[in-house]
């Protein structure tokens, strides 16, 4: 019983901010790979800047993923997703 709770945890814990990268952001990931490009950022946000995309690629690999993400829309310089 143990065991399997905390597999569930820990699968909670790994997919919930995929989730949420999900719900917000996955429409515009025209290729599917789990990660925005800039341009992929700009077809749904076109006011978001080089500069903008740039700092929220916090690892510096030309992509933003769920982490940077979330990092950025609790920094503010990602809205949130409408609801």
């Amino acid at each position: 019983m143990t065991l399997s709770l905390t597999r569930l945890i820990a699968a909670s814990v790994v997919a919930l901010p995929m989730a949420a990268f999900a719900a917000d952001y996955m429409a515009a990931d025209a290729n599917q790979d789990g990660m925005l490009s800039l341009e992929e950022v700009q077809a749904i946000l076109p006011e978001v800047t080089t500069d903008t995309f740039l700092a929220v690629d916090s690892d510096g690999d030309g992509l933003i993923n769920a982490d940077e993400l979330a990092m950025a829309q609790s920094e503010g310089l990602m809205p949130e997703a409408d609801s």
